[in-house]
């Protein structure tokens, strides 16, 4: 190999190592589809209530990031493997995941969360969360290896109602309440109007209760595997404007 072939081999080795660099430094961001939260693009990426927040501070801060799709109990194995630098969006933080995954700054607050309730259950006018969990017989159905916030997670654990639990998507568990399978779910006042709009089943069917004594809603963030360095982690909180 003579002088000028070798410099040529070498610089295209040079750029197959850095274009490799390159693409390993990028983060893989998760989502799911959840309007209005998060809402598919036809491009592959995301927009919605935390995707468009997410994506502003990747760009901002000047991150690179490649879009990827996947199940919420799939995107919060993949943190927790630690196996590549991925971040997810939307996630509560909760003390057993911050045992294995970093957070960025909030990106959203959620709204004070109501129940979606069959409408043949009935619930008293003014009722607290705990005289809701405690009526006789109740059924609630809850999504597996789900948050849905300090104060209903609290409270589920302490009053210990009959469960229903389900890893099916949002409108899936609508279903079930529709069925009787479970007398009510959680909801975000954000996602419950669409969820029943989009659904396809009748209206009457389902009636929304707040509890008296329902806070507001928790702080949705970036849940991110260890791999991402903190200095990444400090610019995009840096660059994520939600107070």
């Amino acid at each position: 190999m003579n002088n000028k072939a070798l410099f040529q081999f070498c610089t295209l080795a040079m750029l197959a190592v850095s274009t490799n660099s390159q693409a390993d430094d990028k983060i893989v961001l998760n989502y799911n589809v959840r309007p209005p939260y998060i809402v598919e693009e036809p491009d592959g990426s995301a927009s919605g209530l935390t995707a468009n927040p997410a994506a502003n501070a990747f760009k901002s801060a000047g991150v690179a990031f490649t879009w990827a799709k996947a199940p919420p109990n799939r995107q919060l194995a993949m943190v927790q493997e630690n196996t590549q630098k991925t971040c997810a969006i939307g996630w509560y933080k909760t003390e057993e995941r911050e045992g294995f995954a970093k957070f960025s700054k909030a990106l959203y607050r959620d709204k004070p969360a109501v129940m979606i309730v069959n409408s043949s259950f009935k619930i008293k006018d003014n009722a607290k969360l705990e005289e809701v969990l405690t009526m006789p017989g109740i059924k609630i159905l809850i999504k597996e290896k789900f948050s849905y916030g300090h104060y209903i997670d609290t409270a589920l654990g302490k009053l210990k109602p009959q469960t229903v639990v389900s890893n099916g998507t949002n409108t899936q568990m609508l279903q079930l309440v529709a069925s009787k399978s479970a007398d009510l779910m959680f909801a975000a006042p954000e996602e419950a109007n669409y969820l029943i709009e989009q659904s396809n089943m009748a209206k009457d069917k389902f009636s929304q209760f707040k509890a008296s004594d329902m806070p507001d809603g928790g702080e949705r963030y970036l849940i991110c595997s260890k791999n991402v360095p903190d200095d990444v982690i400090a610019k995009l909180n840096k660059a994520i404007s939600f107070k």
